[in-house]
């Protein structure tokens, strides 16, 4: 009887623990720093959650290399413009984190020396772009970091093409195509964030051109063999998003809106990511 009315006095009455004694500021503090660690580990990890494993995923990683030189480039401008400029921040530092990850990830894979050589240019030239791209946007300085960025943006279209010839497969064309097209929309995009900032005499590259390029990529996605008649409507949904893309990124004097155009830009890469996923699963069941 003792034992347990003692029982019940401590479980009425629990013994303190030692976090009790820790204010309700620090245990904040605490949760705070424990959801920073993991987002770092997440991020730090973003790209080497899943090796590549095929030749296909070499191919659709080398083309995402490309992609990623204009996605900082866009969210650099961005926040430069002060469009999202906390979200801006953070897409460039992820951007970047995963640049870096998946130059390991190809390195690890690809045996071939000419990709490995060409491997070793780009991390030549990725240090001191990304040291630009760390600090505050300054008209100053732009010019230095996007002809640095353009250079990479070149080595990495090199760097493609290596891997493309370093082991032919089928999935290459519709890949490589796949990829051109969201490089093109995040040229748009960085083309017209560069005219809303002021600085879109650096770079040669114009929305017809941009346009012309997406419009023959397009076709040559449509008139491909392999093409399902899956694949085929996506293809039809994804000419009419781009047409819609093209129509808002026409830069206007005095109505300039860069995140409207990022917005459309989304939605067209959300669709070339369900058709790259298509074409890999096509792949797929070919080599099983």
């Amino acid at each position: 009887m003792h034992c347990w009315i003692m029982c019940k006095l401590c479980y009425k009455q629990p013994l303190p623990q030692p976090e009790d004694t820790i204010g309700m500021k620090t245990k904040k503090i605490i949760k705070a720093s424990i959801s920073t660690l993991l987002m770092t580990l997440c991020l730090t990890g973003l790209a080497r959650a899943a090796d590549i494993k095929t030749q296909a995923e070499a191919i659709s990683i080398a083309a995402q290399q490309r992609t990623l030189t204009q996605v900082m480039m866009k969210n650099y401008l961005f926040s430069a413009l002060g469009v999202r400029s906390r979200n801006a921040d953070e897409q460039l530092a992820e951007a970047a984190q995963q640049f870096t990850a998946q130059q390991q990830q190809l390195a690890d894979f690809v045996a071939d020396e000419a990709v490995q050589q060409q491997l070793a240019r780009m991390n030549q030239s990725w240090p001191s772009v990304q040291k630009q791209f760390q600090r505050k946007p300054a008209k100053l300085r732009f010019k230095e970091l996007f002809s640095g960025n353009e250079t990479l943006l070149t080595e990495a279209d090199t760097m493609l093409k290596k891997v493309v010839q370093a082991k032919p497969d089928d999935s290459a064309q519709p890949l490589s195509l796949l990829g051109q097209q969201d490089l093109l929309c995040q040229r748009l995009a960085v083309l017209y964030a560069m005219t809303a900032w002021g600085v879109a005499s650096e770079t040669d590259s114009s929305y017809e051109t941009i346009a012309d390029e997406l419009h023959t990529n397009m076709a040559l996605l449509q008139g491909l063999p392999q093409n399902t008649a899956e694949i085929n409507e996506q293809l039809q949904q994804l000419s009419l998003a781009l047409e819609r893309t093209l129509k808002v990124s026409k830069a206007r004097p005095g109505a300039l809106l860069p995140a409207l155009v990022d917005r459309s830009v989304v939605k067209v890469v959300m669709q070339l990511e369900q058709l790259q996923t298509g074409y890999l699963s096509l792949t797929s069941a070919e080599n099983s």
